[in-house]
């Protein structure tokens, strides 16, 4: 089910007001001039599914062609392709050419039966250079902030158009170049406000998280102490590192759920948990539920 009479406040990791948006979808009818551009919009929209009837397999989709966009807002969803499933989370998005061998879903989970995201759907020749350079830098998946300039751009564009019910000739075409390489930029660049220390550790936890027994080890690579890690960490994301390490540990641990049939205790190891007791607890506080009954919903 749309849900297209309410409307929603939007805000960054840190609980800051970005604005607010509403629920509803628009398709573009093409004029003769349009048809030979580089960048041609289809339709948009912003929508909040909570039916687990939802389910959408791009293999079968021959007449809904060409590139879609759909990042999360609220809630999570499932993507799949070839036989690899990613949960998506707030933040999360995928770029997908159609038709493939992908779907996209709720998950089975009761707690988890909401997902609120915004799509495109785009096409024209310079579409699939876009979707070349996204697939090399990040996949299918890709991850931004809830406040980065591409996702701020689509509200604007969005909140834009509602309220007018038109766009002028080429708008739709030059919003989508816009949008798409600010998309890349923030694939392929660091954002220019977290600070080279952030960045360094960052980047150590995501490639020791499985190993890292404290986040003083951290400190240590950064030639910093914890306390000031835990600060400059915090003020450049919103979270401190631990927190930072465990959502890591969680989202490695969702994917080994979904997609190996490894024992609780071994994925505990694998994701750096101490034991599979201490995983199961910490599990439980960030999705609702236990390993073996999001795995028996979702796998």
């Amino acid at each position: 089910m749309i849900d297209i009479r309410f409307q929603e406040y939007f805000f960054d990791m840190e609980g800051n007001f970005l604005m607010q948006y509403h629920y509803g979808n628009y398709g573009f009818i093409q004029h003769e001039q349009m048809e030979e551009l580089p960048l041609i919009l289809l339709d948009t929209g912003i929508e909040k599914r909570t039916d687990i009837s939802y389910h959408y397999d791009n293999s079968h989709r021959l007449s809904y062609g060409g590139y879609l966009i759909q990042y999360t807002l609220k809630g999570c969803g499932i993507y799949e392709e070839n036989g690899q499933k990613t949960l998506l989370q707030p933040g999360m998005g995928f770029f997908v050419q159609m038709p493939q061998n992908s779907s996209y879903y709720l998950p089975q989970s009761p707690e988890n039966q909401e997902w609120e995201f915004f799509y495109l759907h785009f096409n024209g020749s310079a579409a699939k250079a876009f979707w070349n350079t996204c697939q090399t830098q990040a996949g299918s998946v890709f991850t931004l902030p809830l406040d980065s300039s591409p996702i701020l751009l689509y509200f604007q564009f969005f909140e834009n158009y509602r309220r007018n019910g038109s766009l002028a000739l080429y708008e739709s075409s030059e919003f989508l170049y816009r949008f798409l390489a600010q998309l890349l930029r923030e694939l392929e660049t660091p954002r220019l406000n977290e600070s080279h220390l952030i960045v360094q550790a960052m980047q150590y936890i995501r490639q020791h998280f499985a190993t890292l027994e404290s986040i003083s080890q951290v400190a240590d690579v950064c030639n910093i102490s914890h306390e000031h890690l835990t600060r400059c960490f915090r003020k450049e994301t919103g979270q401190t590192p631990l927190q930072y390490l465990t959502k890591l540990r969680i989202e490695h641990a969702l994917s080994l759920l979904l997609n190996t049939s490894d024992s609780i205790e071994q994925i505990a190891m694998n994701c750096g948990f101490q034991n599979g007791n201490y995983f199961a607890k910490v599990f439980r506080k960030y999705m609702q539920c236990t390993p073996e009954e999001y795995r028996r919903r979702n796998g």
